[in-house]
């Protein structure tokens, strides 16, 4: 087997490896990133580079969970009910009243027995596992 691109390019510097990088972006549709911006990612530490990550992510997220706040406190009945048509994968724009009634039964449902979420207990207990093997591998790290 050949060797490839990948097995020198790990052997350069970082100065060479950003020129590398910058070339390769290049190629894409003539896109043109300078070499400096490669070799300032290059030379961040791993921890700053997740901490960025995390913070791009979560300026993502905000505006769609500020949209969803504003829509669950205009109306949290129709909110629930969209979601399921959703979740449920039905077509909206083929719904009838068999449909309809199941909604609006689920809906009875969901505020009869004053449930808080409509996000399965499958959900729930994988989010809560990730969360806490995610804490254990943070706390072994510092140990």
């Amino acid at each position: 087997m050949g060797r490839k691109y990948y097995d020198e390019f790990t052997k350069e510097t970082i100065d060479k490896m950003a020129q590398s990088i910058s070339d390769m972006t290049y190629c894409y549709e003539k896109t043109l990133v300078p070499k400096k911006h490669y070799k300032e990612l290059l030379e961040k530490d791993i921890i700053e580079m997740a901490s960025q990550e995390i913070n791009i992510e979560y300026s993502l997220l905000k505006p769609y969970y500020d949209m969803i706040n504003a829509m669950i406190k205009e109306n949290r009945k129709y909110f629930i009910k969209a979601l399921l048509i959703h979740e449920l994968k039905l077509k909206y724009s083929s719904m009838d009243s068999l449909n309809l009634s199941a909604l609006t039964s689920t809906w009875n449902y969901i505020e009869d027995n004053k449930i808080k979420t409509v996000i399965s207990d499958t959900i729930v207990n994988a989010f809560n596992s990730f969360k806490s093997s995610t804490f254990k591998d943070n706390s072994k790290e510092t140990n």
